[in-house]
């Protein structure tokens, strides 16, 4: 897994540029989501096998966002 990544990601019909940064924290693996025009955001594994956000109430990210970040994520790590 890289130190950071920068990928496209199409969300709506358009496409985004997103950065991510991979953290080490004591509860596992969070990913730090950057995307211009969306608030910045963190992803980890959850218990239902897939992506979920670390904070849910926090910052209101549409499923389909949260879905290709996940993808993105997911491509990234081989």
């Amino acid at each position: 897994m890289p130190q950071n990544f920068t990928t496209s990601i199409r969300f709506e019909g358009r496409r985004h540029l997103a950065v991510v940064v991979p953290m080490t924290r004591s509860n596992g693996l969070h990913f730090e989501v950057n995307i211009p025009g969306f608030p910045r955001f963190w992803l980890r594994w959850g218990t239902s096998d897939k992506y979920e956000l670390v904070k849910p109430g926090d910052a209101k990210i549409p499923d389909g966002l949260l879905l290709a970040v996940s993808d993105a994520i997911e491509a990234a790590q081989g």
